[in-house]
């Protein structure tokens, strides 16, 4: 189970720290908040790939030189990748 998600300069996200709790977890907002590429990230995290095939460069906010999400994942030390753009 992941713990918490930390994102860095991902697309349209300059910085969250989410907790998680046991149970479901929902995501709302009105379009272009942000929800898919929190979702992408997680993905990205999760397979060490985009669900959305997009090459790494545009997965780094404007203006931002490299995107990073760190997850700390129950029973495992904290561990994160990097984009650069």
């Amino acid at each position: 189970m992941i713990n918490s998600l930390q994102i860095e300069g991902f697309r349209n996200i300059s910085h969250t720290l989410l907790k998680f709790t046991k149970g479901i977890c929902l995501f709302n907002g009105p379009n272009g908040a942000g929800k898919t590429n929190l979702l992408e990230a997680l993905g990205l995290f999760s397979l060490g790939k985009s669900c959305r095939g997009s090459k790494d460069k545009a997965m780094v906010g404007f203006d931002r030189k490299l995107a990073e999400i760190t997850a700390e994942i129950a029973g495992q030390k904290k561990k994160s990748i990097s984009q650069s753009g």
